[in-house]
């Protein structure tokens, strides 16, 4: 880990860049907790730029309740991950979470994690009554969720964990930074409509072919992502948002079978992603498991090793003595001692 000095141009920008991690990270960590206030509010509830209330049908929208547990568990995950990332690299040192975390490209992880913060910011500024903060609100987080998205994806690539607590990685990479790229992604595909409305109010055709194209791309696009970098916290999270838009779409008071709301194939397409997405995070969790099983034989085979090592050394090691031991008393030896005297 470098110091702090700001003696020539390399460590000018590390430098910079430790002080913005920190900083991003306890940023993040406490406004989320702030924002709680709002996503709990009884007139507004909101966090980022997702509504938790819609008036009528949106194309990907959550159940309400769905919605709490999504984004209480991502408050909770980037606390930990606060945590985690400030005691492994001030006060207990992990040098390969450092490492990874501080490498050439994932040391500028500070600015996705800044960018979640402005969409923090952007949901706690937004007021639904007023259509010009409104529209200002949904153009930012449409920006903000793309450059957060692009970014954390290439920064998740970038990032690469050697350490042996894999507590830390499923807090960090595997933890924050996941979250962080399904909520992005989901915020993105939520504003595109929002803007559109928000400008030019949709016309039935518009909205249902967002809802349907939405499902798609968001749901096969996490899938898949989860599954090309075995990423077990993406694939719970895109379980259960699907879940949630499965959930709001069938209880809609609406006549879904119509064409206007795809013949109910939005939500079955959403039950279909979260299905095969709880199938995914189960064979990962046994797989992990498993490993962990294999670590700790593997641990006891090579302490069993050891231990016949130790006790075959110790066996050897008493036959010369006994062979010296003989040898010393042996009736030869005291002849010769005899004929001297």
């Amino acid at each position: 880990m470098e110091k702090f000095n700001f003696k020539g141009g390399e460590n000018i920008l590390k430098s910079i860049c430790w002080i913005l991690s920190y900083l991003s990270w306890l940023l993040v960590a406490v406004n989320n907790l702030a924002s709680l206030k709002y996503m709990y509010a009884n007139d507004q509830n909101k966090i980022w730029c997702i509504i938790t209330q819609t008036p009528g049908y949106y194309p990907i929208q959550m159940d309400r309740i769905v919605i709490y547990i999504v984004y209480n568990i991502w408050i909770l995950i980037s606390f930990i991950g606060c945590v985690v990332f400030i005691v492994k690299t001030l006060f207990r040192k992990d040098n390969s979470v450092i490492d990874g975390m501080m490498g050439k490209f994932s040391q500028f992880h500070f600015f996705p994690l800044l960018c979640a913060f402005i969409m923090t910011i952007l949901g706690e500024i937004k007021d639904d009554y007023n259509d010009d903060n409104g529209k200002h609100i949904s153009n930012a987080g449409l920006a903000f969720s793309l450059i957060g998205t692009a970014s954390m994806v290439f920064i998740y690539i970038m990032t690469e964990f050697k350490t042996q607590d894999w507590w830390a990685e499923y807090t960090l990479k595997k933890g924050t930074f996941s979250c962080l790229i399904i909520l992005f992604f989901y915020n993105f595909c939520y504003d595109v409509y929002g803007v559109r409305d928000a400008n030019n109010p949709s016309t039935p055709n518009f909205t249902k072919n967002c809802g349907i194209a939405f499902s798609i791309i968001f749901g096969i696009g996490s899938l898949a992502f989860s599954v090309v970098f075995k990423d077990i916290i993406m694939s719970f999270m895109n379980f259960l948002i699907n879940i949630g838009m499965a959930k709001y779409y069938f209880e809609l008071d609406v006549d879904r079978s119509s064409k206007d709301y795809n013949k109910n194939a939005d939500g079955a397409f959403d039950i279909i992603i979260s299905i095969l997405s709880l199938i995914w995070f189960l064979y990962l969790v046994i797989g992990i498991f498993m490993e962990e099983v294999q670590k700790l034989k593997q641990q006891v085979l090579n302490i069993n090793q050891v231990q016949t090592l130790t006790i075959a050394k110790v066996n050897t090691n008493s036959e010369q003595i006994n062979l010296i031991s003989s040898n010393v008393n042996s009736p030869a030896n005291n002849f010769g001692a005899t004929d001297k005297n």
